[in-house]
């Protein structure tokens, strides 16, 4: 058996000493029953920027009860990035960015709609870098 070597890599720092950070993508979507929290970016140890692209996938209505409400934001400001989205209309599209700040994760929650009527459906794409 002949020896092997492995190289693991924790991080990268480029020439200016600083550390680097692989971009990141994600994609989720989110319905009218979707409640909690969704991570569309794990923490890394630098500040990164983030452009954020909403697709509503179903009008937002009230119905016999409220909406869903989805905000995104990162851990300890859950809406740095979107603060309550409740309205749109299917196919529209909205574009946030900003800086996801270093050790946080870039996070999504979600209220579900009330009543049987009430509609709302989005698609979140996040690319971080």
């Amino acid at each position: 058996m002949s020896n092997r070597e492995e190289l693991v890599i924790n991080k990268v720092i480029g020439q200016d000493g600083l550390e680097r950070v692989f971009p990141v993508s994600s994609t989720t979507a989110l319905i009218r029953t979707s409640a909690g929290t969704t991570t569309l970016a794990t923490a890394a140890g630098i500040d990164r920027r983030v452009i954020l692209m909403a697709t509503i996938i179903t009008t937002f209505a009230a119905g016999d009860g409220a909406a869903p409400i989805f905000s995104v934001g990162q851990t300890s400001a859950l809406t740095k990035f979107v603060n309550a989205l409740t309205t749109g209309t299917a196919g529209a599209k909205v574009m946030y960015d900003g800086t996801l700040t270093a050790g946080t994760e870039l996070l999504i929650t979600s209220t579900a709609a009330t009543g049987t009527t009430s509609t709302g459906a989005v698609t979140f794409t996040a690319m971080v870098v």
